[in-house]
């Protein structure tokens, strides 16, 4: 087996690699589907927004967003080769046709222009940034004035059959929240949502209008 799919299986989902990562692109496919159904509702998609996904993984989410911003754009970033292949195989029309775009990169270094989009998502990757306090300056950047930030984590909850331990505390949620504040981000806000063992919490903020 090559050194490449000797890795960690939880470090699988922050960069997946290898034939490893493509059972964790399923994998997540599979388990974060309730959550970027509900990262749609709170985003309020319309037909003209633009927006990016900073962790795409299998591209699920980017496609429910081109669903429904049918005359805007989706774009799409995300550190693991494997995932841009699955995601662009899953979104191959809406690729062809312009309307998405997805590239291999990192959110501290996103390729686009100041004030290129009115919304920004990272569902259940938050705590794989590398850098959050300049990460979420990096997002601002990219936002326009008035444009909406949201992240989606999942909370820990022991009783969760799968991966129960991993996911954030109500402190780290709240902690987060306070890094947002300090990155110039306002309207703070948290969304909670449940469904049967699965518990996940949205933070919701605004580049402002103005600064």
């Amino acid at each position: 087996m090559s050194q490449e799919n000797v890795v960690e299986p939880v470090g699988q989902f922050g960069r997946p690699r290898g034939v490893l990562g493509r059972l964790a692109g399923w994998l997540m496919a599979l388990t974060n589907r309730p959550l970027n159904r509900w990262a749609v509702e709170v985003l309020e998609v319309r037909p003209g927004d633009h927006i990016l996904e900073i962790g795409f993984g299998p591209g699920h989410l980017i496609q429910l967003l081109a669903e429904r911003a049918t005359e805007g754009f989706v774009a799409g970033i995300d550190l693991s080769e494997v995932m841009v292949e699955q995601a662009a195989r899953r979104n191959r029309r809406t690729v062809r046709q312009g309307r998405v775009e997805l590239c291999q990169g990192s959110v501290s270094s996103l390729p686009y222009e100041d004030g290129r989009f009115d919304k920004v998502v990272a569902v259940n990757t938050f705590q794989f940034w590398p850098d959050p306090e300049n990460d979420l300056r990096e997002v601002r950047r990219v936002l326009k004035p008035g444009g909406t930030l949201v992240l989606g984590l999942r909370l820990k909850n022991p009783a969760r059959r799968f991966l129960g331990g991993l996911g954030h505390t109500g402190d780290e949620v709240a902690a987060i929240g306070t890094l947002l504040a300090e990155a110039g981000f306002t309207g703070i806000s948290t969304r909670g949502y449940q469904q049967g063992q699965e518990r996940v919490a949205y933070l919701v903020a605004a580049r402002p209008l103005t600064g």
